[in-house]
């Protein structure tokens, strides 16, 4: 009777040992789980932190903060490579006034550097007190001065190798392959941003060699084309004045000879002209893009600004049946705006309605609409596609020859014109329908203010 009840009792037992050991792996396992999760939501975190800079040093010393939670070091230095050279970014753990940058050059810190790469994986010294790791120590004793563990963990993207950080710890064997794997995990993050801040510096730099390049371009002409234009002038001057009066016209030949001589003359005067305009439209937007416009701020009058432009197109549309009507129904506040600014905004706008308008009419209009004063020019044109509007303000942007043959320039100046508005503090914008013409309209703040 006592052996089975002691049996009982060895079974009753067993069973609450083997209940514990399936609860606790279970406990194991959610712990492990809920650790990974977080491991995902910092590395997402951190991914966010990495994207929200292009600089190369702050991303390497970020990179250096968040394996600091993960690995918990006594050092760590990130290194970028730059080409065949290697560049010291970041330095945790050692003192401000340490030249640490003169270690990197030594052979040994260079050999185990490329052996790293060479490796294209994680390199682990578990004891640098270990008779084969101690002729690192005496190369570059004060990096590695008291230290037992050396992790590098290369930084990859692609097969691409964009640096490495070297992490060091005054305990032997401190890392383990969980933690090393982390760490992997979140350089590689950080080598997906080095790849982005170093297109993107790319393209900065291309641009900026872009905006070099048509500013230099275009002083270059200017000078030249004002020549041209200004000999042409002289020219016509004086063929119309005293040389016209040397000749018989009433010659047939002469006739024919002296038409000739007066539509080439004029061809390079409008020509010229035309050329003039595409020069100042690239000075404009390299002067835009390297920041150095500046708006002269004053108070002025919207209606005024307007009337005074349609004025100037008049010559325009001198040969078309089109008309420019103003249609402004309600008495404006003055505005503060640069006014040379605003009149070269509208100028574009309208010359650009009657170039794409065969007839018909094109209607400007202003009204005050929440501290905004909105100018709309509306045209009875050709319109613009859907799938074109979006591109419609984008630099050398030329939507206007695939519907017609005219020439459009540069296809800069609604680029320049949402340069301009955007500088004031509003916005502008488009509203067009194909064969029914278009309506392009901007806002600027009436009070002055962004």
């Amino acid at each position: 009777m006592i052996e089975i009840f002691s049996n009982k009792g060895y079974l009753f037992i067993g069973i609450i040992i083997i209940a514990n050991i399936i609860a606790f792996n279970e406990i194991i396992k959610i712990l492990m789980i809920k650790k990974s999760r977080e491991f995902d939501e910092k590395i997402n975190a951190t991914t966010n932190i990495f994207k929200s800079t292009m600089d190369i040093k702050d991303i390497l010393d970020a990179l250096i903060k968040n394996l600091y939670e993960i690995l918990d070091f006594d050092a760590a230095i990130s290194i970028f490579k730059n080409d065949n050279d290697y560049e010291l970014m970041a330095c945790h753990g050692y003192g401000e006034k340490t030249n640490i940058s003169s270690f990197l050059q030594e052979n040994k810190c260079i050999e185990i550097i490329k052996k790293v790469i060479e490796l294209d994986k994680p390199y682990y010294i578990k004891d640098l007190k270990k008779i084969e790791y101690t002729y690192y120590n005496t190369e570059f004793q004060l990096l590695l001065y008291h230290m037992r563990s050396l992790l590098i963990i290369p930084i990859i993207y692609k097969k691409n190798i964009y640096g490495l950080v070297m992490i060091l710890n005054n305990k032997k064997a401190a890392y383990n392959v969980a933690s090393i794997a982390k760490a992997s995990s979140l350089a590689s993050q950080v080598a997906v941003a080095i790849e982005n801040a170093m297109l993107f510096q790319k393209l900065k730099d291309m641009d900026k060699m872009k905006t070099d390049f048509l500013s230099t371009v275009s002083h270059e002409l200017r000078t030249p084309l004002t020549s041209i234009i200004g000999f042409a002038e002289m020219v016509k001057r004086k063929f119309e004045g005293s040389i016209m009066e040397e000749l018989d016209l009433e010659n047939e030949k002469n006739k024919r000879v002296v038409g000739t001589i007066k539509r080439n003359i004029n061809i390079i005067l409008s020509e010229g002209e035309r050329l003039s305009c595409l020069i100042n439209d690239l000075l404009d937007i390299s002067t835009m893009e390297a920041g150095k416009i500046s708006l002269n701020m004053r108070e002025i009058d919207i209606e005024e600004i307007i009337n005074q432009v349609i004025t100037l197109t008049n010559p325009i549309i001198r040969d078309k049946s089109v008309q420019v009507i103003l249609n402004i129904r309600e008495s404006l506040p003055k505005i503060m705006a640069d006014k040379d600014k605003l009149v070269q905004v509208i100028i574009n706008l309208i010359s650009n309605a009657i170039k794409f308008t065969e007839q018909g009419c094109i209607v400007c209009t202003a009204r005050a609409v929440e501290g905004n004063i909105i100018v709309s020019i509306s045209d009875t044109g050709i319109g613009i596609r859907e799938e074109d509007k979006k591109n419609i303000f984008e630099k050398f942007s030329q939507v206007g020859d695939t519907l017609t043959k005219k020439p459009r320039g540069t296809g800069l100046g609604l680029s320049i014109c949402k340069y301009i508005i955007e500088e004031h503090g509003g916005e502008i914008w488009v509203e067009s329908e194909i064969e029914k013409g278009s309506d392009f309209s901007f806002s600027i703040p009436i009070s002055g203010q962004k």
